[in-house]
């Protein structure tokens, strides 16, 4: 026998069924309820309900529901009646502390209190609790990203509050340091402490305080040092290597930073959209293991959602779209993270713009090498190619403009990295590029991928954009999308009425026409040794670069080349009128090649008249950057020239040159590798005179020469 729906329900109680009675006969003497009480109205709603076996925490819910919508209805009636509703009768405020020693509160207020009244009743609790507060105490209390004064009105939005207890107001904004484990929190050295403050007011970012702890404490690898934020409103760990840290003090309102010294390879590094972070898991997982599903979730948790200022987060991926891999190889879920290693992680399109926004302003500023301007490190190019060796110096508003005018001015597959010869990829230009500019650079690739299959051909309109796989055996192409027809013999619309052959006699004229034209761009133009299409200089220098990125000489046909460094020469042939000075000494393959060729290009004017003047602004500029107290001082001075172990023989050079073996080259390099080897030049002179010695010899010969 089935059940009733009595019996699922639940036993019918005699009170249950006197309310209903009760309740009914109300309802319909008042008409309706139109008279009747607030409970008497209303109350019949949740009676159903009544009957079943709720769970303490389901009533209490279904009690607040209820209460919400009397108090909605009651708000209602009192518009419809044209009167104001009842002024709420108290404001709850919920204290959250800024550090974690001190404890969650919470106050109901009347309205209109000021947020002295919230310190009035902080110190009557502790009073209360037998723990007074000094008289010398200071509090602080911030709410939606603002400092809250004393004489500020809490309005019924401010209903939680961050606030912070010290000893006087001295000590409010000051940094504290502490070792993580450290149950006492007792303060660290005061050097490491004074090395650190130093270090957060110029800007320091988290891996420049990892680096100086590691120092401090002559420990070899900075990874190992856990870097975690006390208190503020977001407590954790410091995971990114380039967050500014007084950031996050006028952001997170965290004041208080604890290390520790993890053991050896108990972290691992991600890497991912030109930033590096540091993870280092409990202990738990470090002995017992963790596989990557869970990994993916504590990176989705503690980093990438974790990272606003304030408010909820926009990031919109789901963990399990996170993307890491190893030594080029993606990671399955269920294999186990190897402690130690450095992981590539890679987010979708959307959520990775949205992290980026997020975590802007924990960034520091870096300087565009296009534009010049102060760019935040989020907009600026993190990746060119998958190929690129270098650290990118181009944001991406200018990367993207590259890629446009690359795009415009060469072939579709033969865009550049704009700082090293490195070719751009599918997902390169997909990353880079704006989408009109990807748009066209997908049609192009689309087009070349279809033309290299067998008897594919394009619609001959100018209408049309399709294409299609047309039959070898037929002469006429008909397009399947725009039904227009022409002829693949002769590449041109359909001859409708004649034959090829009638068509070929109808034009005579046109073919000897062809071939006479064919015949003078042969002789006023000549073919690119690498694809063989003609090109034909009309004004310009005799480098020439060809739409397929070959570079030749217009006169020799000698290629140009660049050799280890990236310096561009070429090996003219003896016939030809062009000459490159520096080829003897920069080819790789001259096992002959003479140092003092430099030496005499320089006397014998070959170089630019700016070449030893903006050398030796260089000289300035990165003596400057290696030794700070010499900006003011010229090169050759006494505190840049007489201490040449403080010097690098690398900002003698131009990027080009730094690294290459500076035995090849005479006059600046010469004279930079007396300066790094600090044996000055034999003759007990300071090397910086010599250089100078040889600009005044170098601006006396041209003297001469004009």
């Amino acid at each position: 026998m089935a059940p009733s729906k009595d019996s699922k329900r639940g036993p019918r109680t005699p009170e249950s069924n006197n309310n209903n009675n009760n309740n009914s006969n109300t309802s319909n003497t008042n008409g309706g309820g139109g008279n009747a009480s607030r409970e008497s109205r209303h109350t019949g709603l949740f009676l159903p309900l009544f009957g079943l076996r709720l769970s303490p925490r389901k009533r209490r819910q279904i009690e607040a529901e209820k209460d919400r919508i009397l108090s909605d209805l009651d708000r209602h009636s009192h518009q419809r009646r044209g009167r104001a509703p009842p002024p709420a009768s108290t404001v709850d405020v919920e204290l959250k502390p800024l550090d974690d020693r001190q404890p969650n509160l919470k106050f109901s207020l009347r309205p209109g209190s000021t947020v002295a009244k919230l310190e009035q009743l902080i110190r009557r609790r502790y009073q209360d609790k037998g723990h007074p507060i000094a008289t010398a105490a200071h509090f602080a209390f911030h709410a939606d990203g603002k400092v809250l004064n004393p004489e500020d009105v809490l309005l019924p939005s401010s209903f939680k509050i961050w606030y912070r207890m010290s000893r006087s107001s001295a000590e409010v904004d000051q940094w504290k340091f502490s070792q993580y484990k450290d149950t006492n929190n007792q303060p660290i050295p005061p050097e490491l402490a004074t090395q650190l403050v130093q270090a957060i007011d110029t800007g320091a970012t988290v891996g420049d305080l990892r680096r100086k702890i590691a120092t401090f404490m002559s420990i070899s690898d900075p990874d190992r040092v856990l870097l975690v934020a006390r208190g503020g409103t977001r407590p954790g760990q410091l995971q990114g290597d380039s967050w500014v840290v007084s950031e996050v003090k006028r952001h997170w309102l965290c004041c208080w930073i604890s290390y520790h010294i993890a053991r050896t390879n108990a972290y691992a590094v991600i890497n991912g959209l030109g930033r590096r972070y540091v993870y280092h898991p409990e202990s738990h997982y470090f002995f017992d293991g963790m596989s990557v599903r869970r990994w993916q979730h504590h990176l989705d948790t503690r980093l990438f959602r974790n990272v606003r200022s304030r408010g909820k987060t926009g990031f919109n991926a789901h963990w399990s779209e996170l993307i890491l891999t190893l030594n080029d190889t993606r990671v399955s879920k269920t294999t186990r993270v190897c402690w130690g290693k450095t992981y590539e992680v890679e987010l979708p399109g959307q959520a990775a713009k949205i992290f980026s926004t997020e975590e802007a302003w924990l960034l520091p500023d870096e300087t565009c090498s296009v534009c010049l301007d102060s760019k935040n490190l989020s907009v600026m190019a993190y990746k060119i190619t998958s190929a690129c060796d270098h650290k990118p110096t181009i944001c991406n508003a200018c990367l993207g403009q590259w890629i446009a005018s690359e795009l415009e001015t060469k072939m579709w597959d033969r865009i550049k990295c704009p700082e090293c010869p490195k070719a751009l990829q599918f997902a390169d230009v997909k990353r880079n590029a704006s989408k009109s500019v990807f748009k066209r650079y997908d049609e192009l690739a689309t087009r070349a991928a279809l033309g290299d299959i067998p008897n594919f051909r394009w619609c001959k309109s100018a209408k049309c954009s399709s294409g299609q796989i047309d039959d070898v055996r037929c002469v006429r192409f008909k397009c399947k999308a725009c039904k227009t027809s022409h002829c693949i013999k002769h590449d041109v619309p359909w001859h409708s009425g004649e034959t090829c052959e009638e068509y070929d006699k109808r034009n005579v004229q046109k073919k000897k026409d062809e071939r006479a034209s064919e015949a003078e761009i042969t002789k006023s133009s000549k073919k690119c040794p690498s694809c063989n299409k003609a090109v034909h200089k009309f004004s310009g220098c005799n480098h020439i670069t060809c739409i397929c990125s070959h570079e030749w000489c217009y006169i020799c046909l000698a290629p140009f080349q660049r050799n280890e460094h990236g310096f561009l020469y070429c090996r003219h042939k003896p016939e030809c009128t062009e000459r490159d000075p520096f080829v003897d000494l920069i080819d790789p393959q001259n096992a002959n090649a003479d140092p003092r060729n430099f030496f005499e290009a320089a006397n014998h004017g070959l170089f630019p008249p700016q070449f030893l003047r903006n050398r030796l602004r260089v000289v300035r500029g990165r003596a400057a950057r290696h030794h700070p107290g010499a900006e003011a001082n010229e090169p050759g001075q006494e505190q840049i020239g007489r201490n040449p172990g403080r010097l690098h023989p690398d900002m003698f050079l131009p990027p080009w040159m730094q690294g290459v073996d500076r035995r090849m080259f005479a006059g600046v390099a010469g004279i930079a590798d007396h300066v790094a080897n600090g044996n000055g030049n034999g003759n007990g002179r300071d090397p910086m005179q010599d250089l100078r010695l040889f600009a005044q010899d170098m601006r006396a010969a041209r003297r001469e020469r004009a």
